[in-house]
């Protein structure tokens, strides 16, 4: 994994489990690693999103079908298998 994908990755990680102890000092690390400001705003938006919703399924008590989470988990792992050969010299 390449230094910028893990600095957006810790970042969003902060931000989903200790939000309230964020700061401009995080900001500035995805900027120094070439982030833009609207890179930084869209990855916030989309940890709230996700924070959001998953809120609401709580909140309500949504369970997951069996078999929508073994079709998403098999696309996950497909999805991430696809990224590591793109990122390695001979895949």
């Amino acid at each position: 994994m390449e230094d910028k994908d893990r600095a957006l990755l810790h970042f969003a990680r902060k931000l989903n489990d200790t939000p309230r102890e964020m700061s401009v000092a995080d900001i500035d690390k995805l900027r120094s690693a070439g982030f833009t400001d609207q890179n930084i705003f869209d990855v916030v938006v989309i940890v709230a999103y996700f924070n959001f919703m998953n809120r609401i399924a709580d909140g309500l008590g949504v369970v997951p079908e069996p078999e929508k989470l073994e079709s998403h988990d098999r696309h996950m792992r497909e999805v991430l298998a696809s990224k590591t050969s793109a990122a390695t010299p001979n895949g």
